[in-house]
C-alpha cells in the first residue's frame, strides 16, 4: 500500500528527485488543487529522467505548463467534435427519415438496416429502445411529449438523446444506400477545405467517425491525449491525406490524423477555430519549455515537427 504523503512531503520528494521548484508556495497550492497523481505521474514522465531522478534541469513549472497545454488541446478537440456530432446527427436523421418516411419507428425496424449486419443492427435497435424507455416516463422532455401527443418519436427528435457511440453504430449498420447519401452530403464541408471531385467513400467516412469517437472519449473522460492512439488506422483518402503530405503507408491513428479528418465534418470557421487554437497552444508551450523541445511533445500527438511554425493561421471572415 502506497503511504500517504502530505503536500510538504510531496514537495520534498520532488526536490529529492531533482525537480527544480522555483515557487514552493505556488507548487503546494497546485498539488493540493490539481492532485499529485494527475500532474506528476501523468506528465512528469515526459521530461528527462534517470529512473526516478529528473535530469537536464527539468522544472515543476514545465510539468504544469504541459498539463495546461494538453487540457486546452483536449478542450479544442472536444468542442470541434461536438460541432461535428451535431452536423452528423442532423444529416443522418434527415436522410433516414426521408428514406423511411412511411414506416413508423423505422429506426426500430431491422429491415431498415444493412441485412448483412443483422446482429449488430439488433444491438443498435436495443440501445435506441433503451433510450426511449428511459425518457418516455420522465417529465419535461421531447421523447415523452411526442409519445403522449403523437404516439411516435421522429428520429430527428430521438437523435438528440443518443450518444456518439450509438450514433456511430447506427451509421455503421445503415444500408449502403443511406451511407452513400450521407457521405455525399458531407461534401458541403469538404469543398470548403480542399478542391476535389473524387467521391468520399462511406467506408472512409466511417473509419474517420470511429477514430473521432476514440479521441472524443479521451477528451470527455479526462484521459491523457499525449501518446494516445485510436484503436485502428483510418482509411486512406488521397484527396485529403495527400494535401497534408500523409503517405499511404503512414499510420493514421493519432490525434493529428483525427484533426485532419475533421475537415470532412466541419465548416471553414469551425475547423479554423480548432486548428488556430491548437497552433496557439503549441506556440505558448514552446516558450515555456526549457529541458525538452516542443517537438518532443508534438510527436506524442502525431504532429509533424515544427507544425505550428510551418502551418499558417487560418483566416476567417
Amino acid at each position: 500500500m502506497k503511504p500517504f504523503l502530505s503536500i510538504d512531503q510531496q514537495i520534498k520528494l520532488l526536490k529529492d528527485r531533482g525537480l527544480l521548484i522555483k515557487d514552493i508556495e505556488h507548487a503546494k497550492k497546485y498539488l493540493l488543487t490539481q492532485n499529485y497523481y494527475n500532474i506528476i505521474n501523468g506528465y512528469g514522465k515526459f521530461f528527462p529522467r534517470n529512473k526516478e531522478q529528473y535530469t537536464n534541469g527539468s522544472t515543476f513549472d514545465e510539468i504544469t505548463h504541459l498539463f495546461v497545454f494538453e487540457r486546452e488541446i483536449k478542450h479544442a478537440f472536444f468542442e470541434a467534435i461536438i460541432a461535428m456530432e451535431t452536423h452528423l446527427k442532423a444529416i443522418l436523421s434527415h436522410r433516414f427519415s426521408q428514406l423511411y418516411s412511411t414506416i413508423p419507428y423505422a429506426y426500430l425496424d431491422i429491415n431498415c438496416y444493412d441485412k448483412t449486419r443483422s446482429l449488430e443492427s439488433i444491438k443498435s435497435i436495443s440501445r435506441i429502445s433503451h433510450v426511449i424507455s428511459k425518457y418516455k416516463t420522465k417529465p419535461n422532455n421531447s421523447i415523452a411529449h411526442y409519445i403522449n401527443t403523437y404516439n411516435d418519436v421522429p428520429i430527428w427528435v430521438l437523435i438528440n438523446f443518443l450518444d456518439f457511440g450509438c450514433l456511430k453504430h447506427i451509421l455503421i449498420n445503415s444500408t449502403k444506400k443511406l451511407q452513400n447519401i450521407i457521405s455525399k452530403d458531407l461534401f458541403t464541408f469538404i469543398e470548403e477545405h480542399i478542391s476535389t471531385t473524387a467521391p468520399f467513400p462511406p467506408e472512409v467516412m466511417i473509419s474517420f467517425v470511429e477514430n473521432i469517437n476514440d479521441i472524443r472519449n479521451i477528451c470527455a473522460h479526462t484521459n491523457r491525449l499525449l501518446d494516445s492512439k485510436c484503436k485502428r488506422d483510418s482509411k486512406y483518402w488521397a484527396p485529403l491525406h495527400k494535401t497534408f503530405n500523409i503517405k499511404h503507408n503512414q499510420l493514421r491513428n493519432s490525434p493529428y490524423s483525427v484533426m485532419i479528418s475533421l475537415h470532412c465534418f466541419l465548416s471553414h470557421h469551425e475547423y479554423a477555430t480548432l486548428q488556430n487554437t491548437i497552433r496557439k497552444q503549441f506556440n505558448i508551450l514552446e516558450k515555456r519549455l526549457t529541458s525538452i523541445s516542443i517537438n518532443d511533445i508534438s510527436k506524442r500527438l502525431g504532429f509533424p515537427n515544427d507544425w505550428h511554425h510551418n502551418t499558417p493561421k487560418i483566416t476567417t471572415k
